[in-house]
């Protein structure tokens, strides 16, 4: 079978940044097959991604990928750590390697960082304070203990790629590379005239159709043009979020609300309040209205993720259940990802989904196909198809003429 190279991604969309990740981390591992994870309809933030899953991870395949994995939404929407545990512990089960990750200091010895962090006695103790993030409780301690701060988001995930690892008991099994990540600031909102732009920015020009063929060139791969020309992106309607939300949480007393996942310590009766603050208006100022359910003790991400939780209604029963039933469901491949497919279902460690069906749809899958409903519920055409129940993956048999949902 060869050698495998694992990415962990969202390509939200695939642009030229991601494109260099694919051939460095392949070049770098001496890898015949590359094997992404890919976030699904929703990314970490919380937010949807401006294309479905599937469009996505079949313009991953065109543009060199060999094949894409689905990050279940259970890992796909939670913080660093969470999203780490789950996307490692599925390239580990996929039999990878190598997994490569860029990184804003790919110096660093991250493994080494992770192993130091494990040792470090009474590690939580600093977590308690309530007048700042988790995030910040962390940097606090890395400086604190090993002279060292982490800013940039790309490293807090090559740390918590380490720390998952070790917690795998993987670390002498599966090496870990930081290569160096190029181009814009991770945020930049601005397209600079350059080869790698940041995706912040690159979903802001796509969202807003500022960009021509030409323009577009510049910055994705054939593959993401090819999707960009072919379909509309997904903007989320804070409209018809705001409706969805307000019902949801004003139909519910507190007691209710606070089963949702971590809508907990005093969160839930927060969101309620801001939502009764607002409840006049047909439509909110998004940030506004985050502002006002925003604490120093979370971070504006997290609340974010604390709404998804809530339009999702996913309980803390429901994300423990799914956390640990982790499973393997291909998107997209081409044939070398196709060979690495049948290898994996031979050795069976973990479940592989070719189909969903009454079993699993109920289950193990139960949560991604919710959240699949709710990504065509905000689609402009309102087309409820159902399509994470009824899709096939992507196959990518020689050109990209060739392609098609099988």
């Amino acid at each position: 079978m060869g050698k495998a190279v694992g990415l962990i991604t969202e390509y939200n969309p695939f642009h030229n940044g991601h494109q260099y990740h694919l051939q460095q981390a392949k070049q770098l591992a001496q890898a015949d097959t590359v094997i992404a994870v890919m976030s699904g309809n929703f990314v970490q933030r919380g937010e949807p991604a401006l294309y479905d899953k599937w469009q996505r991870a079949a313009a991953a395949v065109e543009n060199g990928v060999d094949l894409v994995l689905e990050l279940p939404v259970a890992f796909a929407i939670q913080s660093g750590p969470f999203f780490a545990q789950g996307a490692v512990e599925l390239l580990v089960a996929a039999g990878v390697s190598e997994i490569v990750f860029g990184a804003e200091h790919a110096d660093w010895d991250f493994m080494a960082l992770a192993k130091a962090i494990q040792q470090a006695p009474n590690e939580q103790q600093i977590f308690q304070q309530y007048n700042q993030t988790y995030a910040s409780s962390y940097n606090q301690m890395l400086k604190e203990r090993f002279k060292i701060e982490i800013t940039d988001p790309n490293d807090w995930l090559g740390l918590s790629y380490a720390l998952a690892l070790l917690a795998l008991g993987q670390s002498d099994q599966v090496q870990l590379h930081a290569i160096q990540r190029q181009g814009s600031a991770y945020h930049e909102l601005e397209l600079q005239p350059q080869q790698f732009a940041s995706a912040t920015a690159l979903r802001q020009a796509l969202r807003s159709d500022k960009l021509n063929p030409e323009q577009l060139a510049l910055y994705v791969p054939k593959g993401t043009q090819r999707l960009c020309f072919e379909q509309s992106p997904l903007d989320w309607n804070p409209v018809q979020q705001w409706s969805l939300l307000k019902y949801i949480v004003m139909t519910r007393d507190i007691t209710e609300l606070a089963q949702i996942y971590q809508l907990n310590d005093g969160l839930a009766q927060r969101l309620q309040q801001t939502v009764q603050a607002y409840w006049q208006f047909e439509a909110v100022d998004w940030d506004d209205f985050m502002q006002g359910f925003k604490s120093k003790r979370y971070t504006y991400s997290r609340l974010q993720r604390n709404i998804l939780y809530v339009l999702l209604n996913i309980t803390q029963g429901e994300m423990e259940f799914a956390m640990r039933h982790l499973y393997f469901r291909p998107l997209a491949f081409n044939t070398q990802g196709q060979a690495w497919l049948k290898n994996l279902r031979k050795q069976a460690a973990l479940p592989l989904i070719g189909r969903v069906n009454q079993e699993n749809s109920k289950t193990i899958l139960k949560l991604d196909v919710r959240a699949g409903r709710l990504y065509e519920y905000f689609q402009p055409n309102h087309q409820v198809i159902n399509k994470d129940v009824h899709q096939h993956p992507f196959i990518l048999k020689g050109a990209s003429h060739e392609m098609e949902f099988k």
